[in-house]
Order: structure tokens, then C-alpha cells, then sequence
């Protein structure tokens, strides 16, 4: 059996040139960003059933899709953090409308998913990303949380008494702030590009066929509610 069940049922329709990494004759909306920076290591969530509806919402192909620009601040923040034994991994960049719809059914707080109805996510427009970080063999270093924890503990600012993952919070934030990203409150893995007002959400022809309705959440929504809309995410 496949290991995605409704896989067959999803079908990308067109995804032009842009997930190798080509150009088109003028700038494209997206790029690949391992076509930028090869050394970027990938593990996009939800392509998977690790993260909080505990099934893919994306097809098990989806690549990490930026703006050009954001490509290139991703592989500025690389460059910082390659010069320290370390690097990214991304675990969210480029998300289609439809799964960001399905996204906000699960977890419907705007502290850490932005409203469809509102503008919908930064993400959508192509110009976020949620990352990590790894060590020179691309192994996941020891962080506040994992992902998709949507608790207190996840918050910017880790509050907790591990000296090693506050090194490692503070080296990430650094080189991501030096690469022109700012973070989100409730979410340490979350950056947004600072030139994100410049853009919109994506126009490409990135098609897809409906995805299968989404099955209501088997467990209740853990994110403690917090003031002040997270619209970014």
C-alpha cells in the first residue's frame, strides 16, 4: 500500500519549470531552493504526517518554494551558519492556498495559524519559511520543541534552563535576522522575510486537483490561546 493513501488522488497538474530550479525568460515567482542553495536540507512537514493534522496535506513531491529573493537570504543564513559546523533545514516554505485551508480546519487560532478569511499566511505569498537546525552532518540539533508544538514552550523567546538550546535557538535567529528575517512570536521556527510587504500572494500556475476533504482532527487543539493575531503564519 502506498504510504500516502489518498497519494493517486492528488495530481499536479503543472508545476512549469520552477521546482528544478529553472528560470523563465522573466524572474518566476518561485524557485527551488535547493537549486540556490544545495546544502539546505528539506523536510517539508506537510508532505508527511508529522506535524498537527498528523497527515500530509502536501503530495509527497511538493519541493521547497521561495520568492528569488528569499532564496537568496535563505542561502546567506546558510553561508553564516556553514561557516559555524552548522546549517538550515526547512520544514515549511511555499504553502498552496488549498493546503493552508486545510491547515487553518485543524488548527483554527489565529496565534499560530493565520485566517484564510484574514489574508490567509505569509506562506502562501512565498515569502516564509519554517526552519531548524542541523550540525555539519545535517543531524537536528536540540531545540525548544518540535514541530507544530503549539504550546507555551514554543514561544520566540525560550524561557527554559537548557544552556545548549539556547546556543542553539540564538545561533539560528542570529544568522536568519543577518540574512534579513525576523521571527514570530509563538512560533521559534517561523521567519518571515523583512521585504515580505513587496509581494503577494503567488500567481504562478501552480495546479492543483482538489485535495480530499480533511477528516476532523483526532485530537483537540493543544496551542495555548495567546493575544495578538499570528497573520504571518
Amino acid at each position: 500500500m502506498s504510504r500516502h493513501p489518498f497519494r493517486n488522488s492528488v495530481v499536479w497538474l503543472t508545476l512549469l519549470v520552477v521546482a528544478a530550479g529553472s528560470v523563465f525568460a522573466s524572474e518566476p515567482e518561485l524557485v527551488n531552493i535547493k537549486a540556490v542553495a544545495p546544502s539546505i536540507h528539506v523536510e517539508l512537514r506537510y508532505a508527511g504526517p508529522r506535524n498537527i493534522a498528523g497527515r500530509p496535506l502536501y503530495v509527497s513531491e511538493m519541493p521547497a518554494l521561495v520568492r528569488p529573493e528569499i532564496a537568496q537570504q535563505l542561502a546567506k543564513a546558510q553561508e553564516i551558519l556553514r561557516a559555524r559546523g552548522y546549517g538550515l533545514k526547512i520544514w515549511d516554505a511555499y504553502r498552496p492556498k488549498g493546503a493552508h485551508e486545510q491547515l487553518w480546519q485543524y488548527s483554527p487560532n489565529t496565534d499560530y495559524v493565520a485566517s484564510p478569511a484574514e489574508g490567509g499566511s505569509l506562506h502562501t505569498w512565498g515569502v516564509a519559511v519554517d526552519a531548524t537546525l542541523v550540525d555539519a552532518k545535517g543531524r537536528e540539533v536540540k531545540m525548544p520543541t518540535d514541530f507544530d508544538d503549539f504550546t507555551p514552550a514554543a514561544m520566540l523567546r525560550y524561557a527554559g534552563p537548557d544552556a545548549t538550546v539556547r546556543r542553539n535557538l540564538r545561533m539560528l535567529q542570529s544568522a536568519m535576522a543577518r540574512a534579513g528575517f525576523y521571527g514570530l512570536r509563538t512560533e521559534w521556527w517561523h521567519f518571515v522575510s523583512k521585504s515580505w510587504q513587496k509581494y503577494r500572494a503567488v500567481t504562478t500556475s501552480l495546479e492543483f486537483a482538489q485535495l480530499p476533504a480533511p477528516t476532523p482532527p483526532s485530537r483537540a487543539f493543544n496551542g495555548a490561546p495567546g493575544r495578538g493575531a499570528a497573520s504571518t503564519r
